[in-house]
């Protein structure tokens, strides 16, 4: 930014972008900032673009210093990593990127450069909201409501078996497996990770990967549903691994009993989740499977309303590991599928229910 018969600019902004095949080291960094230092006495704004994340102290540094730092792979897919913005001057707004430290020098801007200043800095950070906020559209995933997931899951389930529906039959791993090798013409793999990996789904190669720890046990089915939920309805997404995995994960707020749905991998997921939950677990027979479970218990049918009382959470342990075993799922997805239907009511004073969930962590893994 040039001032009206200036000798030199009073504001810069300076976007560096790089190609890496690894995590930006802290030397690059570095090196950038002391690029912009160069350029002291002025004001300088600083933007770093990578196809790759930052290593953990190359981000504590561009934070440190105010540097908006984009990571992606295009123009329709990358995700903003650190957009630290700084209170605008007039208006109080946080819609002004902040200065780079030790190179801001906020007296020699007029009020006319300052309002010049702010329509910029409005420009590019409405910009990257704008695309932030519409990257379903960019990624092309379909934003899905519970209806139309549950539509998708019983139609399959009709194509599957019909008495799993008329009857309020369970659908096996068995079923599911025959279904997709001989409709779906899905290549099922078992593979073996120790860390955290359970399945994955290769859209491109028809494959569905499933780690062989939970194999034959109660989140064997329900991993399965999820990975071909992907294949089921992200045919048409279009997002890296790459960008992909730098996404948080959604949480689930049970204040709200709904997942937070913030950015495009909560709602890959979470579309992923819900139809393994529909496929499994549909709405109409998980009802009436409640209802015969709580008839055998000799507990009323309906909303159980769980309490503190020592009878009344052994009755519900029981429920639930009913119908976790008439399923073939753990007993989290039960919980998960009464809290989802407005079917548990915690009147507990001592726990929540995310932390009567924790309390079924356990059966996430299989035990050796």
């Amino acid at each position: 930014m040039w001032p009206p018969g200036a000798t030199r600019y009073s504001l810069i902004y300076i976007i560096e972008c790089k190609s890496y095949n690894k995590r930006v080291p802290v030397d690059d960094i570095e090196e950038f900032y002391g690029k912009i230092q160069q350029v002291g006495g002025v004001n300088v704004k600083g933007i770093f673009i990578s196809n790759s994340p930052l290593q953990e102290g190359a981000f504590n540094i561009a934070e440190s210093v105010g540097m908006m730092v984009i990571q992606g792979e295009s123009a329709q897919d990358y995700n903003i990593t650190l957009h630290k913005t700084s209170k605008n001057w007039k208006t109080g707004r946080q819609d002004s990127l902040p200065f780079i430290i030790a190179t801001s020098n906020s007296e020699i801007l007029g009020e006319g450069e300052r309002l010049i200043e702010r329509l910029i800095d409005k420009e590019i950070v409405e910009i990257f909201r704008e695309n932030n906020d519409s990257k379903s559209v960019l990624y092309n995933i379909d934003k899905l409501t519970k209806e139309d997931i549950e539509n998708h899951a019983m139609q399959i389930l009709e194509s599957i078996n019909p008495k799993i529906i008329s009857e309020a039959y369970p659908l096996s791993v068995k079923q599911l497996e025959n279904f997709l090798r001989e409709r779906e013409e899905v290549k099922l793999v078992d593979f073996v990770d120790n860390d955290s990996l359970l399945g994955w789904c290769d859209i491109k190669a028809s494959t569905i990967g499933i780690n062989k720890l939970v194999v034959g046990s109660g989140r064997h089915l329900f991993i399965l549903a999820h990975e071909y939920g992907h294949f089921h309805l992200h045919q048409k997404l279009q997002i890296g691994q790459n960008s992909y995995d730098q996404f948080s994960d959604s949480e689930y707020n049970f204040r709200k009993n709904s997942h937070d749905l913030k950015n495009p991998k909560n709602w890959i997921e979470w579309q992923a989740n819900y139809f393994a939950s529909s496929l499994l677990l549909p709405k109409p027979q998980f009802l009436a499977r409640l209802w015969k479970t709580q008839d055998s218990l000799q507990l009323r049918r309906g909303k159980y309303y769980l309490d503190d009382q020592f009878h009344n959470r052994q009755d519900f342990m029981e429920l639930t590991k009913k119908m976790a075993y008439f399923f073939n799922v753990t007993k989290t997805s039960i919980i998960y599928k009464m809290y989802d239907m407005e079917l548990l009511i915690n009147n507990s004073k001592l726990k929540s229910i995310g932390q009567l969930i924790s309390e079924y962590q356990d059966d996430l893994f299989p035990k050796n």
